[in-house]
């Protein structure tokens, strides 16, 4: 399968040879799913050792869900930062809360380290839209100074914040001068390009997994009846995960985001609102995020559908939420609008563990998982030869079912997904 039409697909800079399985084998280490988790497991796993032959079976292309389609935005911290169901001590969430920074500056160490074209830019704003989310602001910088020790951040108000950007629509912002944003696609691609540099290591495309069992050896079988025998496995099929594990796939539920990107905008119209070129996000529940890259071009995401449905217009739907932010943009024509499957979990933390000693997953970043991916993928590499102490961290996180495994759960999402709107709108009254 072809990849999806999108900004990042029309702009990659890479072309790679992977092939197709068409023979049975065995390996040391079996990967499903060539997003982002399961290149960079199999990138620290060859790092660590280049003896072990490994094998990534993707049922499409490598980067061709979330990984090579998302908003691009390079963050630190997890969707949530809710621990209050959690049974974590002040110190295993400070140590949370470092991996999610340590992710940040992995990635970057990646992009200079392997010179991967991928127009990374840095600085963020964190954007309040009323009232309220300016003191939540305020609390949270305060907590990543004094809890956290994290300094990179700092508090602007509204005359401050439009040394960056300026908008009617919001308040005050937190600068944060390590977040940022790549190219996602261009980012999963550089770092398969220097995976695939050994040949211990493959990655097979329109590979698609049907079923496995574990009998001493993982046997993996694919839909072509061919049968890959492991040691271990991984699996980092996201929100692509269906029926390959039922307990693990009751953990997430895929819904749809929605991007599109401007490249006709004229600069006198764009400076209007960037000062630079910046990444910006807002604190509304259905969050509007963009960023004017490299190019000059803007990527404008927001908007997310828990029943799948998407809207008549994609491009009409996001101008709505533009014509608010940046008035008199919305007349311009996107150059392209597209929609991708996010994993989100109950709790909106990330679900990572060990089903036993030989298989392990990593899945439901709910959105948050474009810098997250690369350390989990460090993590998981080290759990898998060896150990990391950052792993029992990630298994401690408890995860709830989703009720009715997607027959119940879609109206559900749908009706609790109305009620944070509401409450969007009435904040915003």
């Amino acid at each position: 399968m072809n990849y999806s039409d999108n900004y990042y697909v029309r702009t990659k800079a890479y072309e790679l040879d992977s092939n197709r399985l068409n023979e049975s084998l065995q390996c040391d280490v079996c990967i499903i799913g060539a997003g982002l988790s399961g290149i960079a497991t199999a990138y620290y796993l060859n790092k660590t050792n280049p003896n072990l032959k490994i094998v990534i079976l993707e049922k499409n292309k490598i980067g061709w869900g979330a990984s090579g389609r998302n908003g691009g935005q390079l963050l630190h911290g997890f969707s949530s930062e809710d621990y209050s169901s959690q049974k974590h001590s002040e110190d295993e969430i400070k140590t949370l809360w470092n991996f999610t920074v340590d992710a940040v500056r992995e990635v970057k160490k990646n992009i200079k380290d392997l010179n991967i074209d991928c127009d990374l830019i840095e600085g963020y704003l964190l954007t309040s839209v009323t009232k309220s989310h300016d003191e939540e602001l305020k609390k949270f910088i305060d907590q990543l100074h004094n809890q956290f020790d994290y300094e990179s951040a700092q508090y602007l108000s509204k005359n401050q914040m439009q040394d960056y950007f300026d908008s009617p629509y919001y308040q005050s912002a937190m600068y944060d001068s390590e977040c940022g944003q790549i190219h996602p696609l261009n980012y999963c691609l550089g770092l398969a390009k220097e995976l695939l540099k050994n040949k211990n290591c493959k990655v097979y495309e329109e590979s698609e997994v049907l079923s496995y069992k574990h009998e001493g050896k993982i046997k993996i079988q694919l839909t072509n009846k061919l049968e890959v025998i492991a040691d271990k496995m991984v699996l980092c099929c996201n929100a692509y995960l269906d029926n390959l594990n039922k307990d693990l796939r009751r953990k997430i539920m895929p819904v749809k985001t929605y991007v599109s990107a401007y490249t006709e905008i004229p600069n006198q119209v764009l400076s209007n609102y960037f000062k630079r070129k910046i990444t910006v996000g807002d604190m509304l529940f259905v969050l509007n995020y963009f960023r004017l890259d490299g190019n000059n071009n803007l990527i404008f995401g927001g908007g997310v559908s828990y029943s799948n449905i998407d809207p008549i217009n994609l491009e009409n739907s996001l101008k709505k939420s533009i014509r608010k932010i940046l008035p008199g943009i919305e007349k311009y024509n996107a150059w392209c609008t597209w929609s991708g499957h996010v994993a989100i979990t109950a709790n909106r933390f990330p679900h990572i563990g060990a089903i036993n000693k030989d298989i392990y997953f990593a899945q439901g970043y709910s959105g948050h998982g474009l810098a997250l991916t690369t350390m989990v993928g460090k993590m998981l590499a080290q759990t898998v030869i060896s150990s990391n102490s950052n792993f029992p961290l990630f298994e401690k996180l408890q995860h709830r079912n989703f009720p009715g495994f997607g027959v119940i759960d879609t109206p559900l999402l749908v009706l609790a997904m109305s009620y944070f709107k509401l409450k969007d709108f009435l904040g915003l009254k």
